[in-house]
This record gives structure tokens, sequence and C-alpha cells, in this order.
């Protein structure tokens, strides 16, 4: 078994990492082919796992050894505890979350071999999203960096708002990042307050995106024709499955970034979250550059894909113990 050096080293001095969003249970099935109507298809393999994409990006984060806070909505039932337990083992925060007594939300995953593929069916049963009143309840002087989807246009907007106004009072910036995957013309607004954005191939189609750069093209012309002043231009990241990711600099000057294919591909599961979390590590742990946290979190993600889960990531960072 390879010995590795410490990762832990680098996020020393470094805030904690704050990941807003949703952990679910994600159930998994491996089939040959995908069923046709009717028809029951056997699976040949299967398991359970903690999913949810920012509990996915703490899982990243938490292995690459940065100090990571989740906060979202936990339950009290037991079905829940699972996922408690697995976030507490990993060392990832999560003191702050409020809790209710709902049963909690999950995924059906379906990967079929035959054409290396994937289907998600998520149910979440009207599962409660972190609000504002929560929100306010967290010492965001403790966090350097945090990371939020774009979900509950208003809970999100209202928090997006309430870190705006610490920032403003304070010498001392917190890094926003927020992940846009679906609903963009409600989660739009949200551009206004973020320093980094995150776009999913989800939405391509709903969006007539024909291309990557065609995609980083669209986004640059919208933000141009934002009205108001002082607005605020994000930095622009879109990924783009096997033909990598582009990005966007503060004067929409684009960017490709070429991907790393790996030779086999044993679990795309997660791979985007693995993206995200790679990226917030290059640029705010490692302090690295756009471009290089750009390529840095293509390469985490191929990597990812090499083996189930996220726990062999670290090991691309780390040098041997001779």
């Amino acid at each position: 078994m390879c010995e590795y050096g410490n990762k832990l080293s680098w996020a020393v001095g470094k805030k904690t990492v704050l990941c807003v969003g949703t952990t679910t249970i994600d159930f998994v099935s491996t089939i040959r082919k995908f069923p046709v109507d009717n028809k029951c298809e056997r699976a040949i393999g299967g398991y359970w796992m903690r999913g949810g994409n920012a509990s996915n990006n703490c899982t990243v984060l938490s292995n690459l050894g940065v100090k990571v806070e989740f906060f979202g909505m936990l339950s009290s039932l037991s079905m829940f505890q699972v996922l408690v337990d697995d976030l507490k083992a990993r060392g990832i925060i999560i003191e702050n979350c409020p809790s209710c007594d709902q049963d909690a939300p999950f995924a059906s995953v379906i990967l079929t071999k035959s054409t290396k593929t994937r289907n998600i069916v998520s149910c979440n049963s009207n599962f409660p999203y972190v609000g504002i009143e929560h929100f306010r309840k967290l010492d965001l002087g403790q966090y350097g960096w945090i990371h939020m989807r774009a979900l509950f246009f208003e809970n999100t907007l209202a928090m997006v708002k309430e870190l705006t106004a610490h920032n403003a009072a304070r010498p001392e910036k917190i890094v926003l990042s927020l992940e846009f995957d679906n609903s963009l013309e409600e989660m739009w607004p949200l551009m206004d307050y973020c320093d980094y954005a995150i776009f999913s191939k989800q939405l391509a189609q709903p969006n007539g995106w024909v291309s990557l750069e065609d995609a980083c093209l669209q986004l640059d012309e919208r933000l141009r024709m934002r009205w108001g002043l002082n607005l605020k231009r994000p930095y622009v990241v879109v990924l783009w499955g096997d033909e990598g990711a582009g990005f966007l600099d503060l004067d929409g000057n684009y960017t490709h970034v070429k991907p790393y294919k790996p030779k086999r591909i044993v679990d795309a599961l997660g791979a985007g979250d693995t993206f995200v979390g790679a990226f917030i590590y290059a640029l705010y742990i490692r302090e690295r550059s756009l471009p290089v946290a750009v390529d840095f979190g293509n390469r985490m993600a191929s990597y990812k894909c090499t083996k189930n889960g996220y726990d062999h990531i670290a090991n691309i960072l780390l040098p041997p113990i001779l």
C-alpha cells in the first residue's frame, strides 16, 4: 500500500469553505442496457451513497485537506442518520445545519454500460431548503469562500444579499461562487452578486447553446446587456463534458481548456461536483490563476472517473514518501 505526504499543510491558515445546498441518499444501479418499455432489466451491480451537489463538493474538499462545512437542511429521522454519520466521519462540519422531521430526499441513479450514460430521477418530497433565517445565524467571519448552488431563487437571493452586505462593511471579503444547472432565466439575477459563476452543460438545450464557445459568447452578451450602476461582473466557467471547459475573464475574453480523457471510465457520477471542489481548492487554497484552476478542475474530474467514489482523488496531489 502506497503512503503519501501530508495534504493538510496546504490549507493551513485558510478560513473555512462553506458549501450551501442539499445532501441526499443516492441509490445507484448498474445495468447492461437501458430497459425498453414494460420490460424488467436486472442490475449487474448496485450500492447507495451520500449525494447532493453541495454534499459532494464538501467530500472533495475534505479529501483535499480543506476545512469545509456543509450548510443545508438535515432530518431527525433515523433514515437520515446514515448521511449525518458519513458527513461527520469525513470531518465535514455540520454543526450549524438546521433540522426537520421529514423523510430524506433521495435519487435513483441508473448507469448503463452499453451507452456509457447515466439517468437520474430525484425525489425531494418538498424537503425544506435553508433560508435567510438560518443563514443569519452563521458567523460569516469564519469563512473565506462560500459556494452555493443556484436553487430556490428567493432563498438564495436573500442569502447572497446578506453576504454582500457583510462584505461591504469589511475589508476582508468572502469569495462567493454560484453553480447554475437549472432554470437560468429565474436564477439569472444572482449573477449580480457572485465572484465566480459555474454553468453546467445541462443548460445548453433549453438556452440554445450549440457549443462550448457559443455558450460562453451568449453568456458574455447577456452580461453586457445588463442595465444598472456598479454591476458586478463575475468570472464565468462553463463545463462541457468530454470537451473540457471554457471560461470568460472580467473583460469577456474566451479561453478553452482541454479535457483529460481517462483510458477507462469506472464511475463518472459526481465528476462535475469534483470539478467544482477542485476548482475552489486551486483558486482559494493554492492561490492559482483562473486558467490553472480550470485546468486542475478538468484533471481532477477526469481522475475521479477512474475509480468509484471520491476517496482516491487526493492521491494525484501527493508525492509518495520514498
